[in-house]
């Protein structure tokens, strides 16, 4: 048997290499190909997104990587099954959590598109600046995508966003996250999806 090492963490990780089958998969195998298929292509261009939105999952000595661990959770939490294509399965796109954490998400977050930017709006008690500030992903479901790092802190309430990575085309659909970051922690909220704009 033949093996492959490689570095996750911190740590060395010994595997052996996948075996072929030789034997035609079963039905259920075949699903589940299927299913890891759909994540993967979901997950695999935002691979950027992932590895600073699921980092508190996967901290420093852990032997499951950030990546794994949005897989997983996809997995389990974000499939459908299309009826009119064989039930095949694919990503909800509403159900997935670009980012994840326990801080507060924004309240009543709203966006629309106003030509070649984003408007978010969102409700805040904060009157003053707050040591939370606004954070966001946009991602077109195959390989265009967008990151807003630091936005304004909660109680701006507002702000306008230009992307720079997507091509803001008309007729073009972006699925929008958002969510808070703490300042003082870097802690993150899970992300919450605001729908296809």
């Amino acid at each position: 048997m033949a093996f492959v090492g490689y570095q996750l963490n911190g740590q060395t990780i010994i595997r052996g290499l996948p075996v072929q089958p030789k034997r035609k998969p079963s039905r259920l195998a075949a699903l589940n190909q299927q299913r890891m298929k759909a994540v993967s292509q979901f997950l695999k261009p935002i691979k950027r997104i992932i590895n600073w939105g699921y980092r508190d999952m996967a901290p420093p000595g852990s032997r499951v990587g950030t990546f794994q661990q949005a897989q997983s959770y996809t997995f389990k939490n974000s499939l459908d099954y299309d009826s009119d294509n064989d039930n095949a399965p694919y990503v909800n796109p509403e159900k997935v959590l670009l980012f994840r954490g326990e801080e507060p998400a924004p309240e009543k977050p709203q966006v629309r598109r106003e030509g070649k930017t984003l408007v978010f709006e969102w409700e805040s008690f904060f009157t003053t600046p707050q040591d939370r500030i606004f954070v966001a992903a946009i991602y077109d479901g195959s390989h265009q995508y967008d990151l807003l790092l630091t936005g304004p802190d909660l109680s701006v309430k507002k702000y306008i966003w230009e992307p720079q990575r997507v091509v803001m085309a008309e007729g073009k659909i972006l699925h929008v996250y958002v969510g808070t970051k703490n300042m003082l922690t870097d802690k993150l909220s899970d992300s919450v999806y605001l729908g296809a704009v």
